[in-house]
């Protein structure tokens, strides 16, 4: 029987708003610590393919909550959070029976009959897309378009995609008119 923490960690931490915020940060953090197999990628990928692949892991630390297993240098600091992840700590550590001190953090135990839980693989890409094509980068969104393709790409040449997946994902990235209809305003009718 999963813990209490397994059971609710993706809908107060990784749920769709709270990984445009959170995406950006890790990937500042993989860039930093380039030691993982991952880092022969860019860093937005890289992070990517940590989301999708590494079982959920809580440690709470002195400045923030590890998320993933094996990631200790990927923390989220408490400050960056939102109230509504930082309840969900409170009442995470209120729960004695669920956690062990291990290294000067608490360390949340894992059910041992449980599968380890990713990342809805969804979540993580429609996140991800959303965050490069909102990037007010360059006027012109077909550059951010034609990136996100290529880090989709990317990260499916390491993980498995599921064709629910990247159906779901076609619909939302065909459902953002506005990218297609910009990228067509600014089309230079002379070519």
């Amino acid at each position: 029987m999963p813990f209490w923490w397994e059971e609710n960690m993706e809908a107060e931490f990784l749920y769709d708003e709270a990984l445009l915020s959170l995406i950006p940060y890790m990937a500042k953090a993989v860039a930093e610590d380039r030691r993982h197999v991952e880092s022969k990628y860019d860093p937005i990928t890289a992070t990517a393919i940590i989301f999708l692949t590494s079982p959920l892991q809580l440690a709470l630390t002195e400045v923030g909550a590890m998320l993933f297993q094996g990631r200790a240098s990927m923390v989220y600091p408490y400050a960056l959070m939102s109230d509504r992840q930082r309840s969900f700590l409170r009442s995470c550590i209120h729960r004695q029976s669920e956690w062990n001190i291990y290294n000067e953090a608490l360390m949340f135990k894992r059910s041992k009959n449980e599968q380890p839980r990713t990342v809805k693989q969804s979540s993580v890409l429609i996140a991800l897309c959303s965050k490069v094509l909102s990037a007010k980068v360059k006027k012109d969104r077909r550059p951010r378009l034609a990136l996100c393709n290529i880090i989709l790409q990317r990260v499916q040449g390491y993980v498995a995609i599921d064709k629910q997946v990247q159906k779901e994902l076609n619909e939302w990235l065909a459902s953002r008119t506005d990218v297609l209809q910009d990228a067509a305003k600014n089309v230079d009718p002379s070519i």
